[in-house]
């Protein structure tokens, strides 16, 4: 079994913290507790938990995210594939909501190089959405403004799950959008 890093420790714990109580609501102990490191390892590696945050963005969040999305280009049926992506929600975890959409709301408003990190991971989500809709007829611009309405339509599906508490109204809107597709 492969040892897992100390920088990779932070990274994980500050994932799973900031994931489930924000950023505000996690502090540098509570991360160097729940990976069972002392101070020292901490800023050994980071100057800080915005850098840590900023790890955590490109490393583990848009990292997953293109994990999850990186095979729509080579789909002969993209669009199909990303609604059965979608919809296997096995892993979605509705009672914290998404992360990235947690982030943006909680982060981007306080720090500007916070909102460029995730301004780009969402960016490249929507890049996601507009790849599954390559076969479809209508031009890029067609395609941009359809794919960022979906992106929406999915935060906005995961919201109303988490408000719920449930999967239920995730999958009835995802299934709707591509009804309407």
């Amino acid at each position: 079994m492969k040892k897992i890093s100390t920088r990779q420790k932070i990274i994980n714990s500050a994932h799973r913290l900031f994931y489930e109580r924000g950023f505000n609501g996690t502090s540098i102990d509570d991360i160097l507790k729940d990976a069972g490191l002392n101070k020292g390892s901490l800023y050994h590696l980071f100057k800080g938990k915005k850098e840590i945050l900023l790890a955590v963005i490109e490393e583990k969040i848009a990292y997953n995210l293109e994990q999850k999305y990186k095979d729509i280009a080579t789909e002969e049926q993209p669009l199909k594939y990303l609604e059965e992506k979608l919809l296997t929600t096995d892993s979605f975890d509705f009672k914290h909501g998404c992360a990235l959409n947690n982030l943006v709301q909680e982060m981007s408003p306080v720090d500007e190089d916070v909102a460029k990190a995730l301004l780009k991971v969402y960016n490249d989500l929507e890049d996601y959405y507009f790849l599954a809709l390559k076969e479809e007829d209508m031009n890029d611009e067609e395609k941009k403004s359809l794919s960022k309405m979906m992106v929406a339509t999915v935060e906005g599906a995961i919201m109303a799950a988490k408000a719920a508490q449930n999967k239920e109204p995730f999958i009835q809107i995802i299934q709707q959008m591509f009804k309407n597709l």
